[in-house]
Order: C-alpha cells, then structure tokens, then sequence
C-alpha cells in the first residue's frame, strides 16, 4: 500500500461492474475515492463500503430528448460538485455523459486541477457516424475544437482498443493508454444445462441456444436476429432467446407475436443472482455493432459471451475490434453485411457440427483469460505512478 494517500473524485452517471472494479482497486491501493453518478449497478463485486458515493440524477434513453435532457442535468450537477471539492483531488471522468469530460478542462484552466479521461465512447464521433450530427454543423465544429483542448490538457487518457486510439488522436498528440475491458471468469463460466436452473425453467436443456442479452436500443440491429429465427422457425431444436429492455422491445415483441414465432423466447434483464445461469444457456451469443459505432466500440457483452464459452455470432465489421478479436482467437463468425439466410446456414451447420460448435465454444472460454480484472489495476497503476 502506497504512503501517501492519493485523493480522487471518479466521475461517470451510470457505474457499472467495469467501473467498481477501477474503483475497488484504487481503494485497495490506499486512495481515497468519491464517486458521482446515477446509478450502481453491480454484478459479482460490490462498490467498496469505504466509498463516498454522491447521487445525481440517472441516466434515461427512453427517448431522445429526456437523453440529453439526463445527460445535461447530470454534468450541471457535477461542475458544481466540483466546484466546492478540494482541487487537490484528482478527477477521473468517464464518457457517460459525453459532455462531462469539458469539466476536467473547465477546473484546468479555472484552477490547475489535474483530470485522467477514460474514453469508452468517443463522441462526437459517435453520433456523426449514426447521422445525429451533420459534418458541417456548426456544433459538430465547435465541439471538436472542446475536445481538441480538452484532450491535450488532460494528464492521461485511457481507451480500450487501436481503432477507438486513433480516433482519438485526431483530437490530440497524447498518445491514449489502452487498457481492454475485462469480465470475471468465476462469475460466469460455461456450465451443463441439465444443471442449470435457467435452462430447466425455461425449457432449454435439449435445443441449441441462440441468444442476444444486452440493450435493445434503436442503433441495434436486433431485426436481424429475428428475422433469422423467423426463417428457422420449422427447426424445433433451435431457441433464440432474447434478453434485455429497450426502445426496440415492443416492435420485437409485436413482430414475434403477429409471426407466432414460438423460437423465440423473450425475458427481461435478469437479475444479478440469475446472470451467471442465463448467460451460461447460451451456445451461441450475438454480439451486434451498429453502422457507426463498429471502429470506436466494443460492446462489453463480447468479453461475458466469450467467459460463458459461447461461440460469438457477431454483426459487426470484420475490420472492427470485435471483429479483429474474434479472427484472433478462432471464436466465432462475423456477418459484416447481415443476409438472413447465411446466418441461419451457419446456426444450422453448427447444430449438426457438434465438433465446430465444440472448438468455437472452447476457445471462446480460452480467450476470455487474456481480459480479467487484473487489468482495472493498470489504471491506477498508471494513475499513480505518473503523478508519484
């Protein structure tokens, strides 16, 4: 443990498990941590009890303009937290909301205040890519040349992979530490489904499992999904099981319905306690990339598919760094142009290709050894021995 006690406010509206494990290992290093945001949400580890968490309001993206009315109020909220906090604490700011990053730049200027951003989405890229923002808006300008500043003055700045790395260097000369994401091999491994009560409950023991759990928002490409169980549906020994909450939940759910897709079976997030059961059903996980977000993001669903030992079926471009990742380790097939009926064709092959289905699995669960979280070490590591 580390003599002199380091003191950081870590800022990010919706805390997830990625976050309490940077987190949790600042604290067991000796730092003293504040945490602002939303929300907390955790999975195999909770946050720290030693933590001071301050609660602002969370995130919502139920629709466009309650996002960016969340998104504003939470980063209104935080420069004033900011604001009456020692500026001998360091801030640590993750991308969620994207507007809060300019906090770390504002209290730079205003008082020397050191920040380290943690880019996971890096916008405005991400909605140039969707058509939210046009190149020649006036905003789109303005906000590049925020980040340009705001980019170069913070003290690191840390991404999780090469493509989302360049990106960022159009805004800066630093070059970003990358640090991959990471998932507990523990809390979710593959496991028999004559064992697993997830799969007895649901009737799941005897098919092949083909399943999406994630967010169904609207940049999703969860159409495909159902229409390929749409084109298989005379095939009783395949399921598609779809698990999440979304915009796009209810024109799935009409579709299956006015389809009478009896293939597909649609549940809610499960909770925390059932995570490990469900996601273990699964023998083939889909992992999608939205046009737009497929060089600047790698959903952190990819790293739970591939510790449940699930061959991943990715939408995605193969250039991608999901799609880099699954070349790399031999776990599973990218579709970079989504054709309903090749997608079955290999849903298919791999019923009948117990052997293929067998080596994809296998080195699916393999890879997930290479991202632990050991690596949420390295941020303060990196942290603290930059500033030590």
């Amino acid at each position: 443990m580390k003599q002199n006690k380091k003191k950081y406010i870590f800022i990010v509206q919706v805390t997830r498990q990625l976050s309490i494990d940077i987190l949790n290992s600042f604290v067991a290093e000796g730092a003293e941590i504040e945490l602002v945001t939303g929300v907390v949400e955790s999975n195999y580890e909770a946050l720290d009890p030693s933590i001071k968490v301050t609660k602002f309001n969370k995130y919502d993206n139920t629709s466009g303009f309650k996002r960016m009315f969340t998104w504003s109020l939470f980063t209104f909220l935080c420069y004033f937290y900011v604001l009456f906090r020692s500026k001998k604490r360091e801030l640590i700011i993750i991308t969620t909301p994207p507007f809060v990053v300019f906090i770390g730049s504002f209290f730079h200027r205003l008082r020397k205040q050191n920040y380290h951003l943690i880019i996971w989405d890096l916008y405005p890229d991400v909605l140039v890519n969707f058509g939210v923002l046009k190149e020649t808006s006036w905003l789109l300008k303005r906000w590049k040349k925020m980040n340009r500043s705001c980019f170069s003055r913070a003290k690191n700045i840390f991404t999780l992979g090469e493509h989302l790395s360049k990106a960022i260097l159009t805004y800066t000369d630093k070059s970003p530490v990358i640090i991959y994401n990471w998932v507990n091999s523990e809390f979710v491994k593959p496991m028999m489904k004559s064992e697993n009560a997830f799969a007895e409950k649901h009737g799941l023991t005897d098919k092949l499992v083909v399943m999406y759990s994630g967010n169904l928002g609207m940049t999703h490409d969860i159409e495909s999904i159902i229409h390929t169980a749409d084109y298989l549906k005379d095939n009783p020994r395949i399921q598609f099981v779809i698990i999440g909450d979304g915009a796009k939940k209810a024109k799935i759910k009409q579709y299956v319905q006015e389809k009478n897709l009896s293939n597909v079976l649609i549940l809610p997030y499960q909770d925390k306690e059932v995570l490990p059961y469900s996601l273990s059903c699964a023998d083939i996980g889909v992992v999608t990339l939205s046009q737009g977000a497929e060089m600047i993001s790698v959903p952190s669903k990819t790293y739970y598919t591939l510790a449940a030992g699930a061959a991943v079926l990715a939408l995605a471009s193969r250039e991608s760094e999901l799609g880099l990742l699954i070349e790399n380790h031999q776990c599973g097939i990218v579709f970079e142009e989504p054709k309903i009926p090749e997608i079955a064709e290999f849903i298919e092959n791999l019923l009948e290709d117990s052997e293929k289905l067998r080596t994809y699995k296998e080195n699916a669960r393999k890879a997930s050894f290479n991202y632990t979280p050991d690596n949420a070490k390295c941020y303060y590591d990196y942290i603290y021995g930059k500033n030590s």
